[in-house]
């Protein structure tokens, strides 16, 4: 698949494997940054991973965000109308769960990038957009 020579959109489930020290998240960040693609980290997937991480798991994610092929996209008001159409065309609107907007985001960023999705839920990610590119973590 063509998208994937870029780099990569990490969910929070991701970023949160990411700060456990997880091999396959680990990998895949290392290798991307061995052969000169990116990772992109939604900023509004980062709660849920501090979320779901414990307190001494997060200087490890930090480290993530200031590795020098991490990319920050901001979650920002003119993102707003894309972010509203993602989440009003997901296939069963009444199954968005917590983590709505912040896999929104991430769908979001993959769209714009033309990235496939590191993800601990594919089927959440593919309610959202069907033909999206993803990885499910093992």
């Amino acid at each position: 698949m063509s998208q994937a020579f870029g780099g990569w959109v990490l969910d929070h489930h991701a970023l949160a494997a990411w700060a456990r020290v997880e091999p396959y998240a680990q990998s895949l960040v290392w290798s991307a940054m061995e052969v000169g693609m990116a990772v992109a980290v939604p900023v509004a997937a980062l709660p849920l991973a501090y979320a779901a991480t414990r307190k001494s798991e997060h200087e490890v994610l930090r480290a993530l965000l200031d590795l020098p092929v991490t990319l920050r996209d901001p979650l920002t008001e003119t993102d707003a109308p894309a972010l509203g159409g993602i989440l009003a065309g997901a296939a069963d609107p009444g199954a968005l769960g917590s983590d709505a907007l912040a896999l929104a985001c991430v769908v979001h960023s993959a769209r714009r990038r033309g990235w496939p999705v590191l993800t601990g839920s594919a089927a959440a990610l593919r309610a959202l957009d069907p033909d999206l590119g993803t990885d499910e973590l093992p």
